[in-house]
């Protein structure tokens, strides 16, 4: 007699190890998706951030972050820590940042009357007018680099799928 129990239970427990293994292995393929999707996002990030460093340099002296900076100062100007909230910098990195900017006379600095804590950060004429060159350049490449690669439909899901994924801030 078979140590293998009551009839037809080896044939079923072949077929349950299979079906384990199965689910586990779709288990395996979709995460392993999940991954390569994310993977695929950063390096069409890098590609497209490269692109914009080169041109940047090349075509108007600046970094990324400088870009960044002086990009997200309003019309009317910002407080340093308001600012800090804007780029995606540490409080120390975007000080020592808008120090640069204000030697190359880009920014300029100054307190507030009603609080002498709190610094305003202005763009200079020459600081407007860069940034203004920049911002065209910054769309030229991510239309030519991004955008001109996907369809007007495949922009509207990737842009309503992204949104859905950015932080929200909060608006208090």
């Amino acid at each position: 007699m078979s140590d293998a129990g009551p009839a037809g239970t080896a044939p079923q427990d072949a077929e349950d190890r299979r079906a384990r293994s199965e689910a586990r292995m779709a288990d395996r393929d979709a995460r392993r998706a999940k991954v390569d999707v994310w993977r695929s996002l950063m390096e069409v990030h890098a590609m497209v951030l490269a692109e914009l460093e080169h041109e940047f340099a090349t075509r108007h002296g600046l970094s990324i972050s400088e870009f960044d900076a002086l990009s997200n100062i309003p019309t009317g100007g910002v407080r340093l820590r308001e600012l800090t909230d804007r780029v995606v910098l540490s409080q120390s990195a975007l000080s020592r940042l808008v120090d640069r900017l204000e030697r190359r006379g880009l920014v300029e600095r100054s307190v507030l009357p009603d609080d002498s804590r709190a610094v305003y950060v202005r763009l200079t004429s020459a600081g407007r007018r860069l940034m203004l060159a920049a911002v065209h350049t910054n769309a030229a490449v991510v239309e030519r680099s991004f955008a001109d690669r996907l369809s007007t439909p495949e922009l509207g899901t990737l842009g309503t799928v992204l949104g859905r994924l950015r932080p929200r801030r909060d608006t208090e």
